[in-house]
């Protein structure tokens, strides 16, 4: 049935089976009529046959349902048997025994199911033997079957494929690779993510040129997927935080703020500065781990000046964070004038972090006329103290 639903025939079939029922339900209707033609009144004759092939087809379908569940049940018996013996020749396979012979016999008979225990086999096995186990796709020729099946229409068997092939030490990335022009967003984001992890650094650089043309959420999964060592990835971030494109931008800020690795940037007063809200919060977010060409003093003032305030509140984190004290001052001003709770607290935690007068310049906000100001200050320091304490025992 799933092949037929992915078939290139699916939407010919579509479109006639509804009219194919509905000419056989008519013409069972008629054909029945004719068994009651000693019944004189049309309507009666007619009505009957219509209950009599209503009534027929309720009992067909709830045999064949029935049947069908009776020869699956079966059918699952013999399966989960196959699949027991499988693995039994696969453990003493593994083990070192001598085996194979069984195996290769089973693979051909049955290779449905010894691809299912093959996939378990080496999730679990480590070393030698799961060297030997993983050969067993070359001897059996199945490898040849799942690359067959990396363009086949239906997305179940080519993300099975996928999912198998990935799974060896060398995985054939060129074949993979095909699947990513696959129909199916599923199928082609699978083969995205297995590029990713383990393909060539050209095959890395394919897939993150396409990233522009990608959701959000994909861009973040793609970037989680590459090795963190990746040369594609360093120069495709180094791309990425020049261009305009906003949301190439988040995704890159995501990725940094996930991995936090010091990531070089260059010149980052245009992020800084960016005209989207969302892309200059994540920017001072992530500040710590940039490495860039430009003074982050500069940048923090003009992020703590910013209109709104999460922007600020970011980069008073930020600056606490790098320990930058000559922005003490200025934190100060901020938070006697803060509006918003939430960029009070990070700017008083900030303070704590700072050498020179910032914690003295903290303390005397407990005294301070405003309410809000004065609680939060006080809350912050027991805080600090607090933990200080705790690491001191």
């Amino acid at each position: 049935m799933a092949r037929l639903l992915y078939s290139r025939y699916w939407q010919t079939t579509q479109r006639l089976l509804p009219i194919i029922v509905l000419a056989l339900y008519v013409m069972s209707i008629l054909v029945t009529a004719l068994v009651f033609s000693w019944l004189d009144d049309q309507f009666v004759r007619y009505a009957l046959a219509c209950v009599v092939v209503q009534t027929v087809s309720l009992l067909l379908l709830t045999a064949g349902l029935v049947a069908g569940k009776i020869i699956g049940t079966r059918w699952n018996d013999r399966r989960q048997r196959r699949i027991d013996r499988i693995s039994d020749l696969m453990a003493q396979y593994s083990s070192g025994a001598e085996s194979q012979a069984q195996l290769l016999e089973a693979a051909h008979a049955h290779s449905s199911e010894f691809l299912e225990v093959w996939e378990a086999s080496l999730t679990r096995l480590k070393g030698s033997s799961r060297l030997r186990v993983e050969g067993l796709l070359h001897e059996t020729g199945l490898h040849r079957v799942l690359l067959s099946r990396l363009s086949d229409h239906d997305p179940g068997r080519v993300l099975f494929a996928i999912s198998l092939l990935r799974k060896l030490d060398n995985p054939i990335m060129e074949a993979i690779e095909k699947a990513l022009t696959h129909p199916a967003d599923v199928v082609r984001m699978a083969a995205r993510i297995t590029l990713a992890a383990r393909g060539s650094p050209q095959a890395q650089e394919r897939v993150l040129r396409e990233l522009p043309r990608l959701p959000f959420w994909q861009r973040v999964v793609l970037f989680q997927q590459i090795p963190g060592d990746s040369p594609a990835l360093h120069e495709y971030l180094a791309r990425a935080f020049q261009t305009g494109d906003d949301t190439t931008v988040l995704a890159a800020l995501e990725f940094v703020l996930s991995r936090q690795r010091l990531q070089p940037i260059g010149p980052a007063s245009r992020l800084a500065g960016s005209t989207s809200v969302e892309v200059r919060i994540k920017f001072f977010r992530a500040l710590p781990f940039l490495a860039t060409d430009e003074d982050p003093v500069v940048l923090i003032r003009r992020g703590l000046d910013d209109a709104d305030w999460r922007v600020r509140t970011m980069s008073a984190r930020a600056g606490g964070a790098l320990g930058i004290a000559s922005l003490g001052p200025l934190m100060a001003q901020r938070f006697a004038r803060a509006t918003h709770p939430v960029e009070a607290g990070h700017l008083a935690r900030a303070l704590t972090t700072l050498d020179g007068d910032s914690w003295r310049r903290l303390q005397e906000f407990t005294v301070a006329e405003n309410e809000v100001t004065r609680a939060i200050a006080a809350e912050v320091i027991e805080k600090h103290l607090a933990h200080v304490h705790q690491e001191v025992r």
